[in-house]
């Protein structure tokens, strides 16, 4: 009997313990000499479940003006890092001016949530070259593959400026928007495979802008995709949304938007544009989107699964991929401000400065919280 009191004693005082801060992953890189924008340059990996050489580049555009640098890594071969599926491109994306440091990998569930691929994240830490440099957040690149973009090929809509600085792109019919090649690139194709991969998106935009009955774009883009990524970036208010880093591929002649990518300024940290107002349409007069927003079909359509989501607990899975993002970043985060003391200033394109972690997560949930309602009442 005393020694079942005891065991119940240490089982009781066990429970009565503060939840200890969780330990992410740390990744050690040790690169041969500074890392360029490109190409990529040698380097050892070593990490929970992996070690071997890659090549390793800073990737990013805006981003890269920040001194926390994100890297794109190539491993030697594939290799399932952290439970995901293996591959051997991978990204370190560098939480900056994202405050939470979370939401991409919010953004991102929300999408797997809803049956939409979208990449596999998992929070890690990070020490290059001896020197740790904070909290980052390790995903799958966008490409290709059974495990991960499914079709015959993957494009990217974007700026001009961007466009220049990545792979050669082609440019729209009608509004002449430069369109990059991800996957295949474009020297990996003769011309007439470029030529034949090109066309389906050409045909997309000349539907949508051609008008004609409101159905034709149907036959181009395919509309369930288009209704799902149009609400992720409703939901979120990306200010990126058909601007820049937005995805389509080609499966069986007929495009499909996403999957989603780089939402670092949604969810209202954003100082211009609409993102910058809880209330309002976020894409109502972006190209290609707003030829969407005026087809009635659509719109019901839109409204139908927003109902749709909501009943099956959209709510309560963004706001449970918040929290489970911030159980996981407990410890770490105070380590990453540490590093990054930005906290306190307002780094581009914060509207304020919260001064302290806790103050933007919960910023953060109220916003999802205040954001959803307003959906709730247009929808």
């Amino acid at each position: 009997m005393r020694r079942l009191l005891t065991l119940l004693g240490l089982a009781l005082a066990v429970a009565a313990e503060p939840a200890r801060a969780a330990e992410l992953p740390v990744l050690r890189i040790d690169a041969a000499r500074e890392i360029p924008d490109e190409p990529k340059v040698r380097a050892q990996l070593r990490m929970p479940g992996h070690r071997g050489r890659i090549g390793i580049e800073r990737r990013g555009q805006s981003s890269q003006q920040f001194p926390k640098r994100s890297y794109a890594v190539e491993l030697r071969r594939d290799a399932p890092l952290l439970g995901m599926p293996a591959d051997d491109d991978w990204v370190l994306y560098a939480p900056y001016n994202d405050k939470t440091l979370m939401r991409n990998v919010v953004a991102y569930a929300t999408a797997r949530s809803i049956g939409r691929y979208a990449a596999r994240t998992r929070f890690v830490e990070l020490r290059l070259d001896g020197r740790y440099r904070g909290v980052y957040v390790l995903m799958e690149r966008l490409e290709l593959g059974d495990d991960r973009v499914a079709g015959e090929a993957l494009y990217e809509f974007t700026f001009p400026f961007q466009a220049r600085s990545k792979d050669p792109s082609f440019r729209t019919p009608i509004l002449r928007r430069p369109i990059v090649w991800e996957d295949p690139e474009r020297g990996d194709m003769p011309p007439r495979r470029a030529r034949a991969l090109a066309r389906p998106v050409r045909a997309a935009e000349r539907a949508l802008y051609g008008g004609g009955r409101g159905s034709d774009w149907r036959r181009r883009l395919d509309e369930r995709s288009a209704v799902d990524f149009v609400l992720l970036h409703e939901l979120f208010k990306n200010e990126d949304g058909f601007h820049a880093s937005t995805y389509m591929a080609l499966r069986g002649g007929t495009l499909h938007l996403g999957p989603v990518w780089d939402f670092d300024i949604s969810m209202g940290n954003s100082d211009y544009g609409p993102s910058r107002r809880l209330a309002g349409w976020m894409l109502a007069r972006r190209d290609w989107a707003e030829r969407l927003h005026r087809d009635r079909a659509f719109r019901r359509a839109l409204a139908r699964r927003w109902r749709e989501l909501r009943a099956a607990g959209l709510r309560r899975d963004v706001l449970a991929a918040v929290e489970r993002s911030r159980r996981d970043l407990r410890g770490a985060a105070g380590r990453n401000f540490r590093r990054w003391p930005v906290l306190d200033r307002r780094i581009w394109p914060n509207p304020v400065a919260r001064g302290s972690y806790r103050a933007e997560v919960r910023f953060l949930r109220s916003w999802l919280i205040r954001r959803i309602a307003w959906l709730d009442r247009k929808f």
